[in-house]
């Protein structure tokens, strides 16, 4: 079993880096870089494609750090198996080159049913999402690893599965002086954190999205309070916020899908409650977060890298969300 499935993530990690391509500009080195105080952006897309307006977003606004999403780890049917395997899915395509003076962080995300499925088994994964990251961070050009994310909506009763998984990813990439930070949402600040090196607080989906009644499930001070409690969190901690909107459609109180905010069309029952943080809705979130959990380790981060809704914001206020 376990050699069936270094196979298929080795099969799909070639697929995937055959369909990609890259630059040679060269990248920035670890010494290169300082971890400390870094405006940072999220980068969300499964292709990498920067148009001119926002590479110059990424200079005007000093961008050192893009955490990159490099693919998903889901449960897909195996039919040849015949059951559900844990596989990498929407990899990460480069269509333009990394910019140059630019640290990437690879990010993974990890669906719940995929954690389950790695239980008693987290060391054989734990060592082909390192060695999958480094491969595409290698042949992409995208600059020397100096820290990897792991973003997972982890609960307690994955909790240990998530922890050993952190523990096990943290020890190979400590061998290579290579850190390890996760996300963590805000339910989460009410348990101990996994063995990592630091955290990213995301402080965007806040809200229940399939809820009629809810106001704005990317951001409300309502849904952020009551976690903000836990002043002696022991994770260091930088904060993302949300630069970015939706429309959340319902049909008779039910949710129906997530679509555009602009030109959206609805039948007869329907509604769109539009959904976009204000920038006084974000800068007060911001407030109350650094008041209860102090100054971020590193830095503040957009999320995330995308001028069609970028463009919502003023360039003061994205200078003053970055602000610390």
């Amino acid at each position: 079993m376990k050699y069936y499935f270094e196979k298929l993530f080795v099969l799909i990690t070639v697929v995937a880096i055959i369909m990609c391509s890259c630059s040679e500009n060269g990248k920035l080195s670890n010494d290169e870089v300082e971890k400390k105080r870094m405006n940072s952006v999220y980068y969300w897309r499964t292709v990498f494609s920067l148009d001119t307006t926002e590479e110059a977003f990424l200079e005007r606004h000093k961008i050192d750090r893009i955490y990159l999403k490099m693919f998903d780890v889901a449960i897909e049917d195996n039919y040849a198996m015949g059951k559900p395997e844990v596989v990498p899915i929407a990899t990460m395509q480069f269509k333009s080159a990394i910019p140059n003076d630019i640290e990437i962080v690879p990010v993974v995300y990890i669906t719940l049913d995929a954690l389950r499925a790695m239980s008693g088994r987290e060391s054989e994964f734990a060592s082909l999402l390192v060695e999958r990251l480094k491969a595409m961070m290698s042949y992409n050009k995208c600059g020397e690893m100096r820290e990897m994310q792991l973003d997972c909506d982890w609960t307690k009763s994955t909790k240990k599965i998530y922890s050993s998984l952190c523990s096990l990813v943290k020890e190979m990439l400590g061998k290579e002086g290579i850190k390890l930070s996760v996300t963590i949402r805000l339910h989460q600040l009410q348990e101990t954190p996994p063995e990592v090196d630091s955290g990213v607080l995301m402080l965007y989906n806040t809200g229940a999205l399939k809820d009629a009644k809810t106001r704005n499930s990317i951001l409300d001070v309502e849904d952020v309070e009551p976690y903000l409690d836990r002043a002696d969190y022991s994770l260091a901690l930088d904060y993302a916020y949300p630069a970015f909107g939706w429309g959340v459609k319902f049909k008779e109180n039910e949710f129906v899908a997530i679509v555009s905010d602009q030109d959206t069309v609805v039948s007869k029952g329907e509604l769109v409650r539009i959904e976009r943080p204000s920038y006084n809705e974000i800068i007060l979130v911001k407030q109350l977060v650094e008041k209860a959990l102090g100054k971020p380790e590193g830095g503040n981060i957009l999320y995330h890298l995308d001028n069609k809704q970028l463009k919502n914001y003023t360039e003061d206020e994205i200078n003053q969300i970055f602000a610390y």
